[in-house]
């Protein structure tokens, strides 16, 4: 186990150095690390390769059709001003002060039935045009947005990941969805407070024209431009809607469950966002304009996609190292960890594997059959297992690469964000559970 762990430390840091020393592209770079570490942990020349493909595989399977969809609602918002409608409303209704609050807040409602890559993907847009309209650095209300996304999916059911770790632990979900709804509202806390006070300082590229975006936007417009914000918004909502209701009625065998278990599948869903959007779109403007649109769409996916994908092939690799395994096996050996044993796992397996749902798995699978043995009850150790796969995402996790190719992100001033971030998010987790802990709460 050591030396996988200094394999990978070593091939992350050369990651690193590679992307922002040696100005290599994301994509090359995260390629010969994936390869480099499948050599270094024993997978084998042919082994490696096969890991890697099918790791870019499985993360372009469901990724791939999504972006593109989401991209082309992302250019008819942009082209129709229904970005720009959506932005100046919500802040009206919040105001600019209180926006990054309204992010997390979105982002933590969203993210229950929705995946997080998904999620932001449909917001990205609005994100854009929420920050160019109200004067505020794109990284304050995306990773504002983001804290609520990667909270809800941590730790409440029903997204798989929690729901996966009640049934290893054995866990009430009833009394888990407090005490874990309770160590959210401190993550929550700590992730927006991160965004809005601290990555305020962070300018990027895209918050450089945001003058000039601001002068083109408030020029008048046709009038076909200004039509209800509700058939704006539909793009967006309708797909968290399909998918929500999946998520709630999945299991159930009745034809209308399996129809809407076909329809809440993110493809599908997201299809019929667009689907929405061209719809629109071609109430203010001829077709050849929305094939314009589909082809500007898949222009910009292509390089989000492929990087990510990449990253995604470099975590897959990791994960078939079997590293996970072993940390639990190892930390599970220790036991004058004591309490904060479950959060130290799932924060090693966070860090070691960049995904969550491997962290929350692997930490419940072996954590299981100690849960008696524990000086809390199995509800608090799923919320401290939750809270440990906050801690931390870096460069082998797929959404990393996400943000960085979304908004033009350098990689070094996601780890200054981003990365800092989530390990804030994660100790704010962890602080709630110590309040429950301190008033008898076990």
């Amino acid at each position: 186990m050591i030396f996988q762990l200094v394999a990978i430390l070593f091939v992350l840091l050369l990651l690193i150095i590679s992307i922002s020393k040696w100005k290599l592209h994301p994509f090359i770079a995260l390629v010969l690390a994936a390869v480099l570490l499948g050599l270094l942990v024993g997978l084998g020349g042919k082994g490696t390769v096969e890991v890697l493909l099918n790791g870019f595989g499985s993360t372009m399977k469901w990724i791939a059709i999504v972006v593109v969809l989401g991209a082309f609602i992302g250019e008819v918002l942009n082209e129709t001003g229904g970005a720009i409608r959506i932005s100046d409303n919500v802040l009206k209704l919040v105001g600019q002060k209180r926006l990054p609050w309204a992010m997390g807040i979105t982002g933590y409602i969203v993210s229950i039935p929705v995946f997080v890559d998904v999620a932001y993907i449909l917001f990205q847009p609005v994100t854009e045009a929420l920050a160019r309209r109200s004067r505020s650095p794109v990284l304050v209300v995306g990773l504002a947005l983001t804290a609520g996304l990667t909270v809800s999916h941590t730790l409440m059911p029903p997204t798989p990941g929690p729901l996966a770790v009640a049934s290893l632990l054995e866990a009430n979900i009833g009394r888990m969805l407090l005490i874990n709804s309770f160590a959210a509202i401190f993550a929550v806390t700590g992730g927006v407070i991160w965004a809005k006070y601290y990555c305020k300082k962070f300018i990027l590229p895209l918050d450089s024209s945001t003058s000039v975006d601001r002068e083109r936007e408030e020029r008048p417009r046709p009038d076909h431009a200004y039509g209800k914000v509700f058939s704006d918004v539909l793009p967006i909502i309708v797909p968290v809607v399909l998918m929500s209701a999946g998520a709630l009625l999945e299991g159930h065998k009745h034809w209308i469950c399996e129809m809407l278990a076909f329809v809440s599948t993110p493809v599908i869903a997201v299809g019929i966002g667009a689907g929405i959007a061209a719809f629109r779109y071609s109430q203010t403007a001829n077709s050849p304009h929305l094939n314009r649109l589909v082809e500007s769409a898949i222009v910009k996916s292509a390089l989000v996609i492929m990087i990510t994908g990449a990253g995604g092939a470099l975590g897959f690799v990791i994960r078939e190292s079997g590293v996970q395994d072993s940390i639990g096996t190892f930390f599970a050996g220790l036991p004058y960890l004591g309490f904060m044993l479950p959060f130290i796992m799932a924060a090693v397996l966070t860090s070691s594997t960049g995904s969550i749902t491997v962290s929350l798995i692997g930490a419940g699978s072996v954590l299981g059959p100690i849960a008696s043995g524990m000086p809390y009850s199995r509800e608090v150790m799923a919320a401290l297992i939750g809270c440990g796969s906050f801690c931390v995402f870096h460069a082998n996790s797929s959404f990393f690469w996400l943000l960085n190719r979304l908004h033009d992100v350098p990689v070094n001033t996601l780890y200054k964000t981003y990365t800092i971030q989530s390990l804030i998010m994660g100790l704010s987790g962890l602080t709630g559970i110590l309040f429950l802990l301190s008033i008898g709460i076990t």
